[in-house]
């Protein structure tokens, strides 16, 4: 009788899985037509393509929230407060509206980019645990290689802040996009594939599902214009897919290799690297 119940459990187990995976893969197109549906702002449809499945994937896979809230937190205020002010400060892009009216931090930095930043990794990370990673040992949830991930995103914010304070011209890089790429998710991606080749596959996997999602995010958001790339002479060059323009590191650093870095980060400084 015990077999038999831990068989049925199994199989029960495996048939949510493969309906919640399913759901998960549809869901970005339901997402776009919501968002031309409702004529979306960038916080709606944030919430459409990242907020609804982690909040399912939150639900199906519960003991992972923790880690994975703290790892994206860690990663987004840095992140988010660097990049989207150099960027916005550049006119490399531009969000022209937002919820919170004018409210810009430190005259840049919209509320709206440190929400999506942190549901996104949020979201990466519990697909990932929810559909590909591998089960944990007992123990594994103490990851003490975390502080480091602190200390490395700290110290270029405090830059960053010093910067600000004593000449924010200085924050106007060339090439911004072009060079954080290098630096920060394709090195990852290159360490990622020849210091922990086990995992390369399973990582992959889910750089083809975020490929598939952040491209269709990316042509709906640009179609309703809320956000746009008004200086192209700050990137390398420009695409157009579906009659959209954005800039090629747009397309090889966020929508290509922005999941696989993501986990690369979290692999390495959050999970058992197994």
């Amino acid at each position: 009788m015990t077999v038999h119940t831990a068989q049925f459990h199994t199989e029960w187990a495996k048939a949510n899985k493969k309906a919640a995976l399913v759901g998960v893969l549809l869901w970005p197109i339901i997402a776009s037509l919501f968002s031309f549906l409702f004529n979306a702002g960038v916080l709606l449809s944030t919430a459409l393509f990242f907020g609804v499945p982690a909040l399912y994937l939150s639900y199906v896979c519960r003991k992972h929230i923790a880690k994975a809230a703290l790892f994206s937190l860690l990663v987004t205020v840095p992140v988010a407060t660097i990049v989207d002010y150099v960027m916005e400060h550049t006119r490399g892009w531009w969000l022209p509206s937002s919820v919170f009216g004018s409210f810009r931090l430190f005259g840049y930095v919209t509320i709206e980019q440190y929400i999506w930043l942190f549901l996104y990794i949020y979201l990466v990370v519990m697909f990932y645990e929810a559909f590909l990673e591998a089960p944990h040992k007992a123990g594994d949830q103490r990851h003490p290689r975390l502080k480091w991930l602190f200390v490395a995103l700290a110290a270029p914010l405090g830059v960053f802040f010093a910067v600000l304070a004593a000449n924010h011209s200085l924050l106007a890089i060339d090439y911004f996009y072009l060079k954080f790429g290098i630096l920060m998710i394709a090195a990852p991606v290159v360490f990622l594939v020849f210091r922990l080749p086990a995992l390369v596959g399973r990582i992959l996997k889910a750089g083809v599902y975020f490929f598939f999602l952040s491209l269709i995010y990316e042509i709906t958001a640009l179609a309703l214009r809320q956000w746009e790339f008004p200086a192209e002479s700050q990137f390398i060059g420009m695409m157009n897919i579906f009659g959209v323009r954005f800039p090629f590191e747009e397309f090889f650093f966020w929508i290509l290799l922005g999941a696989v870095a993501a986990l690369a980060y979290y692999e390495f400084f959050d999970d058992d690297r197994r």
